[in-house]
């Protein structure tokens, strides 16, 4: 037997519109059953297609069932279908034979045809290899893939090679007890709070790298805005001349990803009602500045001086809205004290870094920065926090054999999909959350 190097025709995915009085073979989950009297309807799903069949026989006989897998043949034609979630509404099939692939053997535990999945939050994740069936909670990842199909063109168009970075680590990028430990074979190792080191050493190979892929952080909080295993989507590059070309690199990034979206992901944009941004120009203010005028225009001061407080986040985002009509505000030069060790210190002013963060409607989803490429310069602040070099020289020789001046950023997929999306949870971005409760399923 030899297998052919091109898929199958019964394999390919056909767009049902285009083949308008002709006969079909489809295969699909059954999404909908409606039986009448002597014939029926179907909604079948068919990849990212729920597409309408028309039965001419007693379908409450046929044995077909909601859930169930099944083959039909029949012919396409043209109907005008009202049902937003079917689609495309501009067809359907008049079924002439089919075959029942496989049939649920249980009820399912919640109604997945009503127009809003309307469970609570503990049954959506315990069953969540079900509730991702119903057609709007299908479109959030649909919208997510095509946020990473979008990032991905971007990058690859401007000459950033994907890396792949290990997941099990000696040393966490981040420090502090903010990370998950096991033992790996007698020795101490770590799940990976963010790929930051192997970028950095990938900036002196490629100089320009990405990776989209799990980090993991052991925060012990029980938010809307937290989970402990997330999608980061890094980019670190050379040669910068300033750390404003990082800012400027994810501003170009975002308006190319959102144009992707529009035109790969109108379907889902449309049946969540998904208001994109449109982005020109993002605002940029320093960190003191907004400390500033979130205490004159809403008289809120935080006893945190050297961070934002969710609460600052929400109102500059308001005031960055009201006053430049942006969904996206830069913060920069943020505290050195509260930056990790490898974020450059402002030129001008030693207690401030080079680094930055990107709210998008009220909430961060991207922490970036120039990176110290200077070996003595890192050296000196690691001395300077009580560090020991010596601990981390896996990281500091790439720097003592030379690196360019470099910066990147890491950012939160689905922070990001919540945010673009209108999510009362990151958890509801999220296929299968971690949280500090919940490892399964």
């Amino acid at each position: 037997m030899q297998i052919q190097s091109e898929v199958r025709e019964e394999l390919k995915v056909i767009n049902i519109a285009d083949h308008i009085d002709q006969e079909v073979t489809l295969r699909g989950i059954v999404y909908k059953v409606r039986a009448l009297s002597g014939f029926g309807f179907v909604l079948l799903q068919n990849c990212d297609s729920l597409i309408q069949l028309v039965f001419s026989e007693d379908i409450a006989k046929s044995g077909i069932k909601e859930n169930g897998a099944l083959e039909i043949k029949g012919k396409v034609v043209a109907a005008t279908i009202k049902d937003k979630f079917v689609h495309p509404n501009t067809c359907e099939v008049q079924v002439s034979s089919f075959e029942i692939l496989s049939s649920p053997k249980e009820v399912m535990p919640f109604d997945l045809t009503k127009k809003k999945l309307d469970i609570n939050n503990d049954i959506k994740f315990d069953f969540r290899y079900l509730s991702m069936r119903h057609p709007k909670e299908k479109a959030i990842f649909r919208i997510q893939s095509a946020l990473v199909q979008g990032m991905r063109e971007f990058l690859v168009n401007n000459k950033f090679t994907e890396i792949r970075s290990p997941k099990l680590v000696k040393e966490g990028a981040e420090g502090g007890a903010n990370i998950f430990s096991l033992e790996y074979f007698g020795q101490q190792a770590y799940l990976t709070q963010s790929p930051q080191f192997y970028k950095e050493y990938c900036t002196g190979v490629f100089d320009r790298v990405f990776e989209i892929a799990p980090v993991f952080r052991a925060e012990k909080h029980n938010t809307n805005r937290h989970i402990n295993e997330y999608t980061s989507c890094d980019f670190e590059f050379s040669n910068i001349s300033s750390f404003y070309d990082i800012l400027n690199m994810e501003a170009s990034m975002l308006k190319h990803t959102f144009e992707y979206v529009k035109k790969n992901a109108a379907y889902d944009l449309d049946l969540l009602e998904v208001e994109l941004p449109v982005i020109n120009d993002i605002p940029v203010l320093r960190f003191h500045e907004v400390k500033r005028i979130v205490e004159e225009e809403y008289k809120i001061k935080p006893k945190d001086s050297d961070d934002l407080a969710p609460i600052e986040e929400q109102k500059i985002s308001e005031y960055i809205k009201k006053k430049y009509d942006s969904d996206f505000v830069f913060i920069s030069h943020y505290p050195a004290e509260k930056r990790p060790f490898y974020a450059m210190n402002d030129p001008e002013d030693p207690t401030l870094t080079v680094s930055f963060d990107l709210l998008f409607r009220g909430v961060e989803i991207t922490t970036g920065g120039q990176r110290i490429h200077d070996y003595d310069e890192l050296v000196a602040k690691m001395e300077a926090r009580g560090m020991n070099p010596a601990d981390f020289e896996f990281f500091t020789n790439a720097h003592k054999y030379g690196l360019p001046p470099h910066g990147g950023l890491g950012m939160g997929l689905e922070r990001l999909t919540q945010r673009l999306i209108g999510l009362d949870n990151v958890k509801s971005a999220t296929m299968f959350p971690r949280d500090i409760t919940r490892l399964s399923p």
